[in-house]
């Protein structure tokens, strides 16, 4: 059987636990007095040994706020996009009888 009580979990390295966690939760991140506590937070991401998991967490989770693995919640919407956007392939030419020639649709192609 499998114990998880003894088990340690990244959360126990993340360098975070001792910090305010308020300073992770800003209100808004436009605002100088935010971006300045955003940094603040990202700062100490930075340093953190457990970085990573902490960031694949919340884009596993979709956390919606918050700094997480040193990313804001519009970081982690982006990051999430791109992994999940479908590989771009060229799109076959269509020609529709009469739009035109056959010299155009063979250059076309």
């Amino acid at each position: 059987m499998h114990n998880d009580e003894n088990e340690e979990h990244w959360t126990d390295h993340a360098i975070c636990r001792g910090a305010d966690p308020d300073l992770f939760f800003p209100i808004g991140y436009s605002a100088p007095v935010l971006q300045a506590q955003m940094d603040a937070a990202k700062a100490i991401c930075a340093n953190c040994p457990v970085k990573a998991e902490c960031l694949a967490w919340a884009l596993r989770v979709g956390e919606p706020d918050g700094i997480w693995g040193g990313t804001t919640p519009e970081e982690r919407r982006y990051l999430r996009r791109t992994a999940e956007a479908p590989a771009r392939r060229r799109l076959p030419v269509i020609v529709v009888r009469g739009d035109a020639s056959e010299s155009e649709h063979a250059s076309a192609a």
